[in-house]
């Protein structure tokens, strides 16, 4: 085995059981393999949609889902907060003071219920959203309207939660998809730099299907601040879907890995980054999302073809009626084999070099992540 995949190996496979990433305050022995000049980028599957995403002391996440709530309950709109015991095991082994960012590509309580709890224990986050998620978590604000009678028990400042959408401060790059957007807001999208990170974020327009048949469950957008968070599942309303750029830079700014992020799959050309926006660096991971994939046109092929990745990831794909402690099944009724199909016909050949599952080098550039597999990202050659 190279250096390089000893050492990437090496990463990926010395952390205690239970824990998330390795001990940093574990002695090297003297014949230990070779650290590595410039860190790897290291990813955690959490589960449904959620990822941690680490580079040296930059963390990002995507948001995650701990919080279930069965299919029954959820048609006859039972009443939903939180599970923090949930949350609390599914974070465990992660440095919160390190995490940065927790992105969400749209509202919809699989993937933003969880971020209010999830900011409260990540001090140093900010959450980078859309204008529906910023409108919800308003509800928390300290500075909340006269009108609001309920004081939040633990309040979110603000400054905490970005739209990327607001069309007053746009950062959402429309080209692709012209009539999502706003009056007032620019066509190109611009980087947005993550405070006190290596870390820049880019959103491009996206869309999500409807999820069953003609039925799109939490469709729409939440228009003013609220002065509660959504009751039950049924009001964390979509809005204007994205999809992320994520870039993890060198200490000179140049973009050291590049991380593609969908929480909803689309249809060409929507959904897809402009190759002017991809140009500097090509794509070292794509992260997909397998859940609604029948109910879009030739996916992932075409977003892997536009993005182009060294590797892809795939998730999202997990029935999330179930607990999280349950062992994952496939969401019912939803093809996995041919996504799967699709997407490693999409990504031919052997990967430029080993990618490191669970402490083992592979040659694969495809995965159908299941909750807490760890991978480390070789660099590019």
């Amino acid at each position: 085995m190279r250096p390089l995949a000893i050492a990437l190996v090496c990463a990926a496979g010395c952390s205690a059981p239970g824990a998330l990433w390795p001990d940093a305050g574990t002695d090297a022995e003297p014949d230990a393999a070779p650290t590595l000049e410039r860190p790897p980028l290291e990813i955690v599957s959490l589960g449904v949609q959620g990822f941690v995403l680490r580079r040296g002391h930059d963390t990002v996440l995507t948001a995650p889902m701990f919080t279930r709530q069965s299919m029954i309950e959820v048609t006859l709109d039972a009443a939903l907060s939180p599970d923090t015991q949930a949350i609390e095991a599914g974070l465990a082994g992660l440095d919160l003071d390190e995490v940065r960012a927790v992105v969400s590509g749209h509202a919809h309580y699989d993937h933003f219920l969880d971020v209010p709890e999830v900011l409260q224990r990540a001090p140093n986050a900010i959450a980078y959203t859309n204008l529906s998620g910023r409108h919800i978590l308003a509800a928390l604000a300290p500075d909340r309207p006269a009108g609001c009678t309920n004081t939040p028990a633990r309040p979110l400042a603000r400054s905490r939660v970005i739209a990327l959408d607001d069309p007053l401060a746009s950062y959402v790059d429309y080209t692709n998809c012209p009539a999502q957007r706003p009056d007032g807001a620019p066509t190109e999208g611009t980087w947005l730099d993550v405070p006190d990170s290596h870390v820049r974020i880019l959103p491009v327009c996206s869309m999500h299907p409807a999820q069953i048949g003609p039925i799109h469950f939490g469709e729409g957008s939440v228009d003013e601040d609220q002065c509660d968070l959504p009751r039950a599942a049924s009001g964390w309303l979509e809005g204007q879907t994205l999809g992320l750029v994520i870039d993890f830079l060198d200490d000179d700014g140049t973009p050291a890995y590049r991380v593609f992020y969908q929480d909803a799959p689309t249809n060409a050309p929507i959904g897809h980054v402009p190759a002017a926006k991809l140009a500097d660096k090509p794509v070292d991971v794509t992260l997909l999302c397998v859940g609604s994939s029948d109910a879009v046109t030739d996916h992932p092929t075409q977003i892997l073809g536009n993005t182009s990745p060294r590797f892809a990831l795939s998730g999202h794909w997990e029935d999330f009626f179930q607990p999280a402690s349950a062992a994952p099944q496939p969401i019912p009724l939803l093809d996995v084999t041919g996504y799967v199909g699709r997407a490693e016909a999409a990504l031919p050949g052997p990967p430029d070099a080993p990618l490191v599952v669970d402490g083992e080098a592979r040659q694969t550039r495809h995965v159908l992540v299941a909750p807490g597999t760890r991978f480390v990202v070789p660099p590019a050659p």
